[in-house]
């Protein structure tokens, strides 16, 4: 959608003249013209000189001359260095083809070129220059023309610009107007000529539409070859048809009120136009009319098709029950509140796999004023009766790419807001205090069954999208074709944006890593389960492509309620394998993985080698960001970065702007240190006020010049009151307060003259610097610390950034320096430490000592390094997240006087991690989770040096959330060990993310593993039932502020159930019942999961955690079979139940395995005392062993009467 709105406003073309627009339509003729040079000294020196990086550019626009109108769109050639006119010969280059199509064949019809010079003025502000412009004629009085213009021409040029073609002094023909001058010895080099070939692209670009070959015309094809002209030889993509069905519009608050208020609106205007409906009649609705149409951006692709809509009512009457349900949906609340049908069906062929082409969908009204009444028939068939036509909303719908069926609900449009058919279009409703959802529907939708020709649908295009991770997504997640089901998303990895040496790390990624994919329920928002799959496949090893096919089992994991700390065992691939839980096979996962290889550009430098060791030592030599002297000097060249705009001291300082507005502001209980928007209103505010106090003054001074005259002319003791009226006092007060403004701005640069002229000099010692961190790693650098005084000094060492730290042991000084292949100094204790106080160290005259520092976050903030392929994700520079903001630091060194010394400013650019494992937990919501997490053996952890002598070392654990207690306790040789975590769950349906830093060092400088945790809170519901039969209870749902379509959702629907079963209303603020039955197969104590969605939005209401416990009922009788295993065929058996009551009843029958035991009859009738034959079906079994499988007899109550045992042994 955004693509075709931004095609869309960019390509607004102003249209013809009305005059001119009137007259009939000829066929369209397409033209190519080429601009090849520009000759002569269109510019001056001194042009030159005072434009920096100045360029030459053309302007092409088209212009009737009869009408004196320009229309269509100007178009603009690339940028060309200007310096060439001013060498010999002047001559600027271009060779740019542009074309367009036009059915206008008059010779008032002309193209206007314009050569444009621009370029930066000294203050860095853009300028712009026209050099001058020709009248490039199309069209000539001989009606064979321009079939004869392929030759060169030359285009001879004037003086001015385009605009003065607009005088009314300037008449046709205006090359021989007096008013027009030549420019001696200059002109432009061009082609003109008819271009056949653009004929079969005509519905794709709009008439008098100027393009470029170099611009992408949505459904064109890229041009083969280097010129990249893709009009030169038009290719057409290939088009898809698709279908729409059940297509109505609801409009707001109702149809009945909607076209009520239209009607009274329209007879308003008439009536204030002058203009009344003849002999009083009334106006009516004649039609409700509906153009949809193709549009790629820049205009329709074919006429939009026209069809009758009627309201749903009328539509109930007139077709079958089965059309009723489809539409009358829509319309339950009331009669009055029904929708707009169409009864036919939508074939839009020319559709086009591009995310340009859109449908859109235009509501128009047509109006009659009958002459009587019972006349409405005559006038449905005569055209004279309609008196006005007016569209009222439009809407507009950008399929997926990888769409092939669904239902579709757009809002509709209205208002000023520029359209398709570029008309004015009935206004939306006032905005009011709705919320963005409300606003959507206020305007009316419309929705529509939507489907694609099997035989045309494509794959997804393969367009790169620009991401900051080290993976780019290739154009968006598609679907594979319509034959075959699944997913499908592309990565591209293009050593174009990979910066040095990481080609091989993520070589290595791939041969270490193991994707985890989990698998959920997109109705029900429910996680299905997980699995896991090695991506060392994926190597190519120097083939063109690889492929590998696998078959996951998704896997989903069941805690009992008693174990709730529990511990498991971390494989070697990535998978959990716990203690005293159940894990459950849901299913299989078909995947298939490729890497194919493709050609790319070659780099200067190979990125396939690791860089060179970073730069851990940071050198203050001098190498300042303040070069001193003048920030303007004079006679030389200018440095950019000390260039800058002025500013009104108001707006960059927030300090003095509150100063110059508190005498306005007395009662003001605002911060003294209000920013530039609070400033901007106000100022606003204070400039109405004294326009509308001027405007009184002079008011009043108009009513009262009468009388102040006669009185000074009768009182002669005020001789002076003449001259100070309201007007000249209120001039005076404005005087005084900007004179009053001067003296606090002269008082306030005086007093912070000192403090800007030492911030500017503190530039002479600061350092920057830039550090890329990841979470967890330690990233070490040195900082050579001079002294520059001729005295000792205790330098103070001042930080602002507690993730910022000084490296004070010297054995971990060492360790960081052995890491980093550094061979400079160590010294030992060579900073003094006092409890709570900064660290220092002492330095001798000219003395230059390196300080370690060390830089680490555990913040939860760090993007890590998934596969993400979202929807406008913003590109930015390579390695650098968008999510997460640049941190700054800064470290001051400080001398014995309390001067600083030297300044160290840190840019740390957060940078992906990788994350090893991912848990996923579900816990009763404002409760603590306790786990203990069991590590494999030491010697089968990923990354540990093999062969490692001596013993194990111990086990480090650090947690990005501060409010998670996570620890790891040491043990004896050979034991387990374990991490354990303590974390306390937020509200239902809060999902808390953490993650989970493992490290074998004992500086904690590189992690060894890290863990990514989700902990989902649920409300809990504890459940004491029997197995077998039903257990029923309530849950209180509570709306939101708005209403919602929900449905529950429950991860057993076996044995829990829900009722209402289906989709329900969830009324705002009110209060519902959902009523809860469980059934359990087996005893114990399990979770289930039971989900609340939004059907429309998908989004996730309420969610529990069903806790049973579940005992066994009392078995009456027991029985004992013998089955042949392995024969693919089942055995029929039969028991007896006797009725205990006197009277007649009606029993249910259940199993705790209704994959191996069904009933004959689910249930059956028996007389009171009677004995009843119960037939059972046991399915065949392919393995040898014994089942016990319980029989439930149950009353019409569903409460458990017996409980029968078959032990069934299969041989």
């Amino acid at each position: 959608m955004k693509d075709w709105h931004r095609i869309f406003e960019q390509n607004m073309l102003v249209p013809l003249h009305p005059q001119r627009a009137r007259q009939p339509l000829k066929e369209s003729t397409a033209f190519q013209c080429v601009l090849k040079w520009l000759d002569g000294p269109l510019i001056k020196q001194g042009v030159l000189d005072v434009l920096l990086d100045a360029g030459c550019h053309l302007r092409v626009s088209l212009f009737d001359v009869s009408y004196r109108h320009f229309f269509g769109r100007t178009w603009r050639s690339t940028v060309r260095p200007a310096e060439q006119l001013s060498q010999q010969p002047p001559r600027v280059i271009f060779n740019e083809s542009l074309y367009f199509h036009t059915s206008l064949n008059h010779p008032n019809i002309v193209a206007v070129v314009e050569v444009v010079i621009e370029g930066r003025k000294r203050d860095g502000t853009l300028q712009t220059l026209s050099c001058g412009f020709g009248i490039l004629r199309i069209f000539s009085n001989n009606p064979e023309s321009p079939t004869s213009a392929s030759q060169d021409k030359r285009l001879r040029l004037y003086h001015g610009t385009p605009r003065a073609l607009l005088h009314p002094l300037l008449q046709d023909p205006i090359e021989q107007n007096k008013h027009m001058t030549l420019m001696e010895n200059c002109s432009l080099q061009y082609t003109l000529k008819p271009h056949p070939l653009l004929e079969p692209a005509f519905h794709l670009l709009p008439e008098n539409l100027l393009v470029s070959g170099l611009q992408q015309i949505p459904g064109l094809l890229e041009a083969h070859g280097e010129n990249g002209d893709a009009l030169r030889k038009p290719r057409l993509q290939k088009s898809v048809t698709w279908h729409l069905d059940d297509v109505f519009f609801t409009l707001y608050p109702s149809l009945e009120r909607f076209e009520q208020e239209l009607l009274e609106l329209l007879i308003s205007d008439h009536f204030r136009e002058g203009d009344g409906l003849p002999d009083g009649s009334a106006l009516d609705i004649l039609e409700r009319r509906l153009c949809v149409g193709v549009h790629n951006g820049l205009g329709f692709v074919q006429r939009p098709q026209v069809v009758v809509l009627v309201p749903e009512m009328a539509v109930a009457l007139t077709r079958s029950a089965s059309f009723n349900r489809k539409v009358g949906s829509s319309s339950k609340a009331s009669p009055g509140n029904q929708a707009l049908v169409l009864r036919s069906h939508l074939r839009l062929p020319e559709m086009v796999c591009h995310p340009a082409f859109a449908v859109v969908f235009q509501l128009e009204y047509a109006f009659s004023s009958p002459s009587g009444v019972g006349s409405n028939a005559a006038l449905a068939t005569s055209p004279s009766s309609v008196a006005c036509m007016h569209t009222v909303r439009w809407a507009v719908w950008n399929p997926s790419l990888e769409a092939s069926s669904g239902r579709v609900t757009l809002p509709l449009q209205g208002g000023t807001r520029p359209n398709p058919s570029r008309c004015l279009v009935y206004r939306v409703p006032p905005a009011g205090m709705s919320s963005e959802e409300v606003k959507q529907v206020e305007s009316g939708t419309v929705q529509f069954q939507y489907s694609l020709s099997s035989e045309g649908h494509l794959d997804t295009p393969t367009g790169g999208v620009s991401s900051p991770k080290a993976l780019r997504p290739s154009g968006k997640p598609s679907t594979s074709p319509s034959s075959s089901a699944g997913f499908q998303l592309k990565y591209l990895v293009d050593p174009g944006f990979l910066k040095p040496g990481e080609q091989r790390w993520f070589a290595r990624y791939l041969a270490a890593q193991t994707l985890q994919i989990d698998v959920w329920d997109g109705d029900s928002l429910l996680l299905i389960g997980s699995a896991a799959v090695p991506m060392k496949h994926l190597l190519r090893q120097g083939r063109p492509a690889v492929q590998v096919s696998y078959e996951l089992e998704v896997v989903a994991t069941e805690y009992e309620q008693d174990t709730m700390v529990l511990s498991g065992d971390v494989t070697p691939f990535g998978s959990v394998k716990p203690i005293g839980v159940y894990t459950v096979v849901k299913g299989r996962l078909h995947l298939t993985l490729a890497n194919v290889g493709h050609m790319c550009e070659q780099r200067g430098g190979n990125s396939s080698s690791l860089p060179p060791s970073r730069s851990r030592v940071i050198s203050n030599d001098g190498d300042s960001r303040f070069e001193g002297g003048s920030l303007l000097t004079r006679g030389g060249p200018r440095s950019a970065k000390n260039v800058v705009q002025a500013q009104k001291l108001a707006d960059v300082d927030s300090e003095l702007a509150a100063m110059l507005f508190t005498h306005t502001h007395l009662g003001s209980k605002g911060p003294p240190g209000a920013g530039r928007e609070v400033d901007a209103v106000r100022r606003r505010k204070l400039e109405r006020m004294r326009s509308v106090r001027l405007q009184e003054a002079r008011g009043e001074l108009g009513c009262r010049r009468t009388s102040v005259v006669v009185r000074a002319l009768t009182d002669a003791r005020f001789p002076r009151r003449l001259c100070l009226g309201p007007g000249v006092l209120a001039q005076q007060s404005i005087c005084a307060q900007h004179s009053r403004g001067l003296q606090v701005i002269a008082a306030y640069r005086e007093r912070t003259k000192a403090e800007n002229i030492a911030r500017v000099l503190s530039l002479a010692i600061t350092k920057e610097h830039t550090v890329y961190a990841t979470l967890g790693t330690a990233e070490f650098f040195e900082f050579e610390l001079r002294n520059p005084h001729n005295t000792q000094h205790t330098v103070t060492i001042e930080m602002d950034n507690p993730e910022l730290s000084i490296v004070v042991d010297s054995q971990e000084w060492r360790y960081f320096k052995e890491a980093a292949n550094l061979h400079t100094p160590v010294e030992e204790d060579m900073f003094h430490l006092q409890g709570g106080l900064a660290p220092r160290l002492f330095l001798r005259p000219r003395e230059t000592a390196h300080i370690p520092f060390k830089y680490q976050t555990f913040s939860a903030g760090q993007g890590s390094a998934e596969l993400r392929c979202e929807k406008g994700a913003d590109a930015g520079s390579p390695g650098k997240p968008t999510t997460v903001p640049t941190k700054h630091a800064k470290v001051l060194f400080r001398g014995s006087g309390g001067k600083p010394m030297a300044v160290l400013c840190l840019t740390v650019e957060p940078q992906p991690h990788v994350v090893d494992q991912v848990f996923r937990f579900y816990h009763p919501e404002l409760t603590f989770l306790k786990k203990a997490i069991r590590l494999p053996p030491w010697h089968t952890l990923p990354g540990v040096p093999v062969g490692t002598p001596g013993s194990e070392p111990p086990v480090h654990v650090r947690c990005s959330d501060p409010n998670v207690i996570c620890e790891t306790h040491s043990v004896g040789p050979g034991e387990p060990r374990d991490v354990f975590l303590k974390v306390a769950s937020g509200p239902s349906p809060e999902i808390k993310d953490f993650f989970i830093t493992i490290y074998t060092d004992r500086w904690l400088a590189t992690p060894l593993q890290i863990w990514q945790v989700h902990l989902h809170s649920l409300q809990r519901v504890d459940v004491a039932c029997v197995t077998g039969q039903w257990t029923r209870l309530s849950l209180v749902l509570r709306g939101t502020q708005a209403v919602r379509k929900v449905r529950a959702f429950t991860s057993h629907p076996q044995e829990l159930m829900t009722d209402p079963k289906g989709v329900f209303v969830l009324p705002p603020h009110g209060v519902q019942d959902l009523h809860v039955g469980v059934r359990p197969l087996r005893a114990g104590s399990r979770f289930l999961h039971l989900n609340l969605v939004d059907v429309d939005f998908h989004q996730l209401v309420a969610s529990w955690l069903v806790c049973l416990s579940c005992r066994l009922p009392l078995i009456s009788k027991a029985f004992e079979i013998k089955l042949a295993a392995g024969e693919g065929q089942g055995a029929n058996k039969r028991i007896t139940y006797t009725n205990p009551y006197p009277t007649r009843r009606t029993f249910h029958l259940h199993s705790d395995h209704p994959d191996l035991l069904q009933f004959k009859e689910d249930s059956f009738q028996v007389e009171g005392g009677e004995t009843y034959t119960i037939g059972l079906r046991f399915a065949p079994c392919q393995r040898a062993g014994v089942k016990e499988i319980l029989i439930y007899i149950n009353d019409h109550e569903d409460k458990n009467e017996e409980t029968f045992c078959v032990k069934v042994t299969y041989q």
